[in-house]
């Protein structure tokens, strides 16, 4: 195992206001030398305004190390089992993603509860880097006690924004941006100490380690921590960033579905032919949308059979006409197979809709293809599908203003998101944008299986 340090540009190069600066840990190169897994450890600095008062630990690697992690957690002293730091995980995750802001506005905020942990996230989220905070607390030199503060993915894409389909861009998509709500004597101790604006630093020390030039996530529209988060870290990077609202709407799969529908489903995810075909509608209508990431069909289909190995409901179905050729098809994600939703301080109809119970399991629809006549016919047979064989109570649908199916999509049960986009060269992502509208709507997609 070998350890090498550099020091990337940091934010007293950019903004001469911070006066903290934090060893952080990159580790990569992992692979397997007589028998033992062995990796190689990146140290730089991040400079970061966070006022926790005791020292953190900041390490990233790939989502994939988290099988071999006790050689991880062994170098940098640390208690080495497994099942206590994959709990710690779940833990953090948990973590109520806040859709409410503090004056009352959002509907509701929710946990997402995941099973199999790190199985589940890994059958769709396979190239994510994993960025954790740690405190270490424990003062014996090995094996020592420590709390996961903050977590976040940092999943790599490719996308193609420009005429010439060879010509790619790199990025990021974050997910998974949650801070422990870890409490002493009735006090959040990492709560209110700028914990998001560190992990945001880490991010961006990402960026540079890799020569990204765009990253993107969504999130509650009234979500406070990560509006100041983004806010003061990307003009303090001397960044461009901007948020653009979308919706998401939720139809209850007992009142919407559609029997005869059902009946007509085709499960093509093994059928290469079929699935190829598919592929080639759903790319020809989205390689024009901004961070759209299924570029080569050997990697679409990895995908597609990942995610079905896993969740075996999940995949994509069609209706198929009488000669066997696609009318209409979708991918299909049963969220109720790789977690659980509890929502908190629910608002509005979505009162109701918790005591009853149906919101514990989601399905999600994704990446239509065909005539908005015969996808809603579609939609129809996967929302019986999902409630009558799985027990799915919801479908969740992300939508926005542009899409052909937008109306289709439309429902009582609304939650109101934002993307935001983070990048070097707001020309050239205005460009993009604009290459990407649909009806004069900018389509950013967000629509693939990915949690």
């Amino acid at each position: 195992m070998s350890s090498t340090t550099i020091d990337i540009p940091t934010l007293e190069e950019l903004r001469d206001v911070f006066d903290k600066r934090r060893p952080y840990f990159h580790i990569k190169n992992g692979r397997t030398e007589d028998g033992l897994f062995k990796f190689d450890v990146n140290e730089s600095l991040v400079a970061s305004e966070d006022t926790f008062e005791e020292d953190l630990l900041l390490i990233s690697f790939p989502i994939a190390y988290m099988d071999s992690i006790e050689p991880i957690l062994h170098h940098f002293g640390l208690n080495t089992s497994k099942e206590n730091f994959l709990e710690q995980c779940r833990e953090v995750i948990a973590v109520a993603e806040n859709h409410q802001d503090e004056k009352g506005g959002g509907k509701m905020s929710f946990q997402s509860l995941f099973y199999n942990i790190p199985q589940s996230i890994q059958s769709v989220n396979y190239d994510a880097i994993i960025v954790l905070s740690i405190h270490v607390y424990g003062k014996q030199e090995e094996n020592k006690d420590y709390r996961i503060v903050g977590y976040i993915h940092a999943n790599e894409f490719d996308f193609a924004p420009y005429e010439d389909e060879t010509k790619i861009e790199h990025g990021y998509y974050y997910n998974m941006l949650r801070v422990t709500e870890h409490a002493e004597n009735g006090v959040k101790i990492y709560r209110r100490k700028k914990i998001f604006s560190l992990m945001f630093s880490i991010l961006h020390h990402l960026v540079y380690q890799n020569g990204v030039n765009f990253c993107f996530a969504c999130m509650g529209k009234e979500n406070q921590s990560i509006k100041e988060a983004l806010h003061r870290n990307t003009h303090l990077h001397g960044e461009y960033y901007e948020r653009l609202p979308f919706t998401m709407y939720s139809k209850i799969n007992r009142l919407y579905g559609s029997k005869k529908e059902y009946e007509k489903l085709v499960d093509i995810t093994h059928n290469k032919p079929l699935l190829r075909k598919y592929y080639a509608q759903m790319h020809a209508k989205m390689k024009n949308y901004l961070f759209y990431n299924h570029l080569k069909f050997e990697d679409f289909q990895k995908l597609m059979l990942s995610m079905k190995a896993y969740s075996p409901t999940s995949g994509v179905y069609a209706h198929l006409d009488a000669s066997g050729n696609i009318i209409t098809a979708s991918g299909a994600m049963n969220w109720g197979e790789f977690l659980t939703f509890q929502i908190v301080n629910p608002k509005g109809v979505f009162i109701l809709a918790q005591k009853s119970g149906i919101m514990k399991h989601f399905f999600k629809p994704s990446m239509g293809i065909g005539k908005p006549e015969d996808y809603k016919r579609l939609l129809k047979g996967l929302c019986y599908k999902y409630w009558k064989e799985a027990g799915v109570g919801v479908t969740v649908i992300s939508t926005s203003e542009g899409d052909e199916y937008y109306d289709i999509n439309k429902s009582l049960l609304d939650d109101q998101y934002a993307y935001f986009i983070i990048c070097n060269d707001e020309q050239k992502l205005q460009q993009f944008k604009k290459r990407s509208e649909v009806n004069g709507h900018p389509m950013l997609f967000l629509d693939q299986p990915i949690i």
